[in-house]
């Protein structure tokens, strides 16, 4: 199969004008998966990585890869969430702010796609697909201008009941929510596109005219004519599964009539000029709409701010009881664990308290005995004492008296030296006899004064 690198004569007519860049837009669920994989069997870069991102393989959603651009996917998402417009935000379909595109912060995000294309494309044809796509072109255009790049645009439309049934079964999504979805998604790609030319495929023809499918194709991407019908036709043949395909029969149209006129405007505007103004004029009716509400925007945004908060506070405090329950069972399930382990342990160390115990209640009883026997001996004494002072007042008041006497006897007459000396013999027995208490000989009288022979009268 001849590859699209391969067409040189083709690309050199790309080398002096500007690089072409295929952009596969539309709403999600309307195949644009489908028509990035197969412009890559028709050579085409459409991507780097089939799978989603930190994916080995494919999705349920898409067996057979979402065949998208991931890094642009991922600047637009942060573009989305600037202003609270993520694709699961219920915020999501409001209208952007005015001139949002000058934000610093989208001012930013839109350098690093600049560098990001400028070093992965080439001189052959780059593409890339993303449904976020047509909420940016404002954006794009920039982008687009800078790089002096041909935009060549690929619009995938499907029917927008299916596409509401299908955002249910895979999102969640009300059928109410998936049709006003993909009227905004319409109305903002005519909005944008103006006079740029594009190629509208429609998802529903794969399955019926494959075939009408893959010659829009070529046309529009000015394709040449040597390549291989049976390869081609072999290629989509495999991309295209109807047991991958899951309308349901039983939805007709849409439910509300504007959006069945929009549809069948959109089938018709790649080449009708007449349809294609018609929904460019509803297209600018809506976007007046959306700035006539944009109180009721704040107003939403506040009460979602508001119900956001409380179901924090919500789910804080359910984890805060559920905490405290896990906790508890916890704390429960270690002492259970602890008492079972700890039984043996336990015990001994009971038996280790009582023997303690009796030891120390033995101890009590030993001192107390002790201080009893010390007090009666403290008794005991302490009476022996006093009758020992008593004896030793008594005894010396008696020599206090024959002192008085031998002096007054002796007041003038010599005193006689053996006299003093027998006085001072007995007194000194006295006082060292035991437990009495020391006896001096008394003064002598102040008529007398000691010589060699005694006391004389002075």
């Amino acid at each position: 199969m001849t590859v699209w690198r391969d067409l040189l004569p083709f690309c050199e007519k790309c080398r002096g004008s500007r690089r072409p860049i295929v952009m596969v837009l539309g709403m999600h669920r309307s195949g644009t998966s489908l028509c990035s994989h197969v412009l890559s069997a028709l050579g085409l870069d459409m991507t780097d990585h089939v799978s989603g991102p930190g994916l080995d393989t494919p999705g349920e959603d898409n067996p057979f890869g979402h065949w998208e651009r991931w890094e642009i996917v991922e600047y637009h998402d942060r573009i989305l969430r600037f202003f609270n417009r993520g694709l699961f935000s219920p915020g999501h379909d409001f209208a952007f702010p005015m001139a949002w595109w000058a934000d610093p912060r989208v001012a930013e995000v839109q350098r690093e796609i600049t560098a990001f294309l400028e070093g992965r494309m080439g001189i052959d044809y780059f593409g890339f697909r993303d449904p976020r796509t047509v909420r940016l072109m404002p954006m794009w255009h920039q982008i687009i201008n800078e790089l002096k790049l041909a935009p060549k645009i690929i619009f995938c439309l499907r029917n927008p009941a299916q596409v509401a049934r299908s955002l249910n079964q895979r999102d969640g999504f009300s059928l109410d929510t998936g049709e006003y979805r993909w009227f905004s998604y319409t109305a903002d790609f005519f909005r944008y596109t103006q006079s740029a030319e594009f190629c509208t495929i429609e998802y529903e023809s794969w399955f019926e005219d494959p075939a009408l499918n893959l010659a829009k194709l070529r046309n529009f991407l000015d394709m040449p004519e040597d390549l291989s019908e049976l390869d081609l036709d072999f290629a989509v043949a495999q991309l295209v599964r109807h047991d991958l395909r899951h309308d349901d029969p039983r939805i007709g149209e849409a439910r509300q009539s504007l959006i069945r006129s929009v549809y069948k405007l959109a089938r018709l505007a790649d080449h009708d000029t007449a349809a294609r103004g018609e929904a460019q004029k509803i297209s600018a009716q809506f976007v007046t709409f959306q700035r006539l509400h944009a109180w009721l925007h704040r107003e939403f945004e506040q009460a979602a701010a508001g119900a956001a908060e409380l179901r924090v506070q919500e789910q804080v405090a359910t984890e805060a009881e559920e905490m405290a329950g896990l906790r508890e069972a916890l704390a429960t399930a270690e002492r259970r664990a602890q008492g079972a382990e700890a039984v043996p342990e336990i015990r001994a160390e009971l038996t280790r308290l009582s023997d303690a115990l009796a030891r120390a209640q033995q101890e009590v009883w030993e001192r107390t005995e002790l201080i009893e026997t010390m007090r009666a001996e403290t008794l005991f004494l302490g009476q022996e004492r006093v009758a020992i002072i008593a004896s030793m007042e008594a005894e010396s008041s008696g020599c206090a008296t024959l002192w008085r006497e031998a002096n007054a006897s002796c007041s003038n007459a010599k005193w006689p030296r053996w006299g003093y000396r027998m006085m001072s013999r007995r007194c000194a027995r006295r006082s060292s006899a035991p437990n009495r208490r020391p006896m001096s000989v008394p003064p002598i009288s102040p008529g007398w004064r000691p010589n060699s022979a005694g006391y004389v009268k002075r």
